[in-house]
């Protein structure tokens, strides 16, 4: 009895059909790490208030760069390329230099102000740790151009537009 039924699977198993199969739908790729509404696999940027560091992370890369200023020379400093570690609140890059020295970034989803004229809005704060050095500052997208420029001005920002207004009207 037994040998008949699996036979009779065997069998079926064993018939074709003319009907066509479809193949199955391509599913979206899932998204990759984010922190809020920043995507974490996007190049990123994190600066201080003062603009004496700014820090470039992007896959594969990440540059601390130091001004020169205020008696301190300019520097460049490269850090191995990792990924985050990320758990919805906080992102955290765990790397070092190229001398060894120990690097921790994080980034959290808390919204920071830069100062200055006019103040830049960025949506998550940064602190890093090179060593026993701390640096604190702002992070959010890097900017399409390069430039460490505000993000575009949101409709009926009365502020903004009065300011617009009035270079359009200095011309």
């Amino acid at each position: 009895m037994r040998a008949f039924a699996i036979a009779a699977l065997l069998a079926l198993a064993s018939c074709g059909s003319s009907e066509k199969t479809e193949a199955p739908a391509a599913k979206p790729s899932p998204a990759g790490p984010r922190l809020g509404d920043v995507a974490l696999d996007a190049p990123l940027r994190a600066t201080d208030n003062a603009l004496t560091w700014s820090l470039e992370l992007a896959p594969g890369s990440i540059t601390l760069t130091r001004f020169a200023g205020r008696g301190t020379e300019g520097s460049v400093t490269q850090f191995y390329p990792v990924s985050p570690q990320a758990d919805g609140k906080k992102a955290v890059w765990t790397t070092k230099d190229v001398a060894g020295e120990p690097v921790t970034i994080t980034f959290t989803g808390a919204r920071c102000i830069e100062g200055g004229d006019p103040a830049i809005e960025r949506p998550l704060t940064a602190d890093i740790r090179i060593g026993d050095k701390q640096l604190h500052g702002c992070a959010g997208e890097r900017p399409a151009d390069g430039l460490n420029s505000q993000p575009p001005v949101a409709p009926g920002n009365v502020a903004a537009d009065s300011a617009a207004d009035e270079a359009t009207n200095a011309h």
